[in-house]
């Protein structure tokens, strides 16, 4: 038994480039979104959808961004989708955070 410590194999390992277009700029969106880019990360989530327009994350990421730039109308539209194809997934954890998000929205816009 060795007293060294173990490596992490993980450690060293470089993500690849997405292979797809909506998978690229959903990336981008989120290190948009990340650096509170808000209006960037709009953008490329928008770019995403075009590309994909069934990814329920892509539509929940877009709904919180549009409400940080108090685009409710805007964010309700995409957290209701979002809601609707994560019940698609049958995702239960998924589906109660975006359901809590659009109840939360709903209050917040009206």
């Amino acid at each position: 038994m060795s007293d060294a410590p173990e490596s992490n194999p993980l450690e060293n390992y470089v993500r690849p480039e997405p292979s797809e277009p909506a998978e690229a700029h959903f990336r981008n969106a989120w290190q948009f979104r990340k650096d509170k880019n808000y209006p960037a990360a709009v953008a490329e989530f928008e770019k995403s959808l075009a590309c994909n327009p069934d990814k329920p994350a892509t539509h929940f990421n877009l709904a919180l961004v549009l409400d940080k730039l108090d685009e409710g109308a805007r964010a309700l539209k995409h957290a209701s989708r979002a809601v609707e194809l994560f019940d698609r997934e049958g995702n239960p954890s998924k589906i109660h955070t975006a359901a809590t998000f659009l109840a939360k929205l709903k209050k917040k816009y009206g």
